[in-house]
């Protein structure tokens, strides 16, 4: 596996540009799910002194970094939550600990899923990280990559903690905005238009398109389609992509796919040697509160609905998401019941899943 990062290719179009690796630059990842959008911007967030890797899928894609032969094992740092103790030959530091300084040292931090006992118990430590934690740097000398995989994840969160959808991608918008005055060049992927707002795709520095199949391009980016043939965009190879410039410039871009990338169906915490090196213990007591008096929301209920669709199991479902199968079983139920009622589920609607009008055959 080589030091080198991965090799990056552009062939402009339209314009003549460049991506600049100094500057605290947005980068947005456009494309369907498996179309390499997270391998993309691994690419290129490895070109950056640090990489601050938050808010990845619930396959701890993230931890791949620990396999990169761009980073030493002392120059990664592992974030996790205040109910959890990490094995290793890593440094841990638990998020509500964590300080500015406390990262200087690192190339490369990273939080994934396992370091957490459930999802509110990241979602609440992402949060602080992001809002109040990154947001007190006073002034920066070299652009830090904070890498959210998914858009919607972090929109997600926010709802858990404010219950206000409008004000959780307020939030969103308000942080993509105004992390270059504190050097936090940001990348970002998602996998529906609807995920996030026009406003994050004008906002964005560099735009990558990936595979984007028979959804097309949104309509403030079909202008695209006087320059690059329509079939072309549906289904490219996954090492290629369009890229974006907001200053005009529009090239072909291909990459290498990153050695240590993490593959379809790999078990990554065997794979860097963490499996079993994880310990969960209590909740910290504000997150005990949180969770007895937390309801299922329209976030967790879409979730619900579409992990059962993945593998029509009950009990996994209410593992992977830690309900109990009562819950997912009523969520299931209540779903198919205002579809025949109502010709929609009210909760999928109101998150954009396109689940919204499916019935869902109740097994286990």
């Amino acid at each position: 596996m080589s030091k080198a990062p991965p090799g990056i290719k552009l062939l402009w179009i339209r314009g003549k540009g460049k991506i600049d690796f100094k500057r605290p630059k947005t980068h947005l990842g456009l494309g369907l799910r498996g179309a390499g959008k997270s391998s993309l911007l691994e690419s290129v967030a490895c070109r950056y002194p640090k990489v601050i890797d938050l808010f990845g899928s619930r396959d701890n894609e993230g931890l791949a970094w620990l396999r990169s032969k761009l980073y030493s094992k002392n120059e990664i740092l592992l974030l996790t939550g205040d109910s959890v103790e990490v094995g290793g030959p890593w440094d841990v530091q638990p998020v509500s600990k964590i300080t500015v300084k406390d990262l200087e040292p690192y190339r490369n931090s990273l939080s994934v899923s396992a370091f957490y006992s459930n999802i509110n118990e990241e979602f609440w430590a992402l949060n602080e990280l992001i809002l109040k934690t990154l947001w007190r740097r006073a002034s920066w000398r070299e652009p830090w990559y904070v890498m959210i995989r998914e858009a919607a994840n972090f929109i997600y969160s926010r709802i858990r903690i404010t219950k206000n959808q409008t004000i959780a991608k307020a939030d969103f918008i308000h942080v993509y905005r105004e992390a270059r005055h504190l050097g936090y060049p940001i990348g970002v992927d998602t996998v529906r238009w609807t995920s996030i707002d026009k406003e994050i795709r004008d906002l964005s520095d560099y735009t990558y398109i990936k595979r984007v199949g028979v959804l097309g391009l949104p309509k403030d980016l079909s202008w695209i389609y006087s320059m690059v043939d329509p079939d072309s965009l549906m289904n490219p190879g996954p090492s290629l992509f369009i890229l974006v410039c907001s200053t005009g410039p529009v090239a072909l871009g291909k990459f290498e796919y990153p050695a240590w990338h993490k593959r379809e169906k790999e078990n990554i915490l065997k794979a860097v040697g963490l499996e079993g090196c994880i310990q969960y213990g209590e909740l910290p007591e504000h997150l005990q509160k949180a969770e007895r008096s937390h309801q299922v929301g329209p976030i967790e209920h879409t979730q619900i609905i579409e992990r059962y669709l993945e593998c029509k199991n009950m009990k996994v479902v209410a593992a992977d998401l830690k309900r109990s199968s009562g819950t997912v079983h009523t969520h299931i139920a209540n779903h198919n019941r205002e579809i025949r009622a109502n010709g929609h589920c009210s909760r999928c609607r109101r998150m954009s899943s396109p689940l919204e009008a499916q019935i869902l055959e109740i097994g286990r």
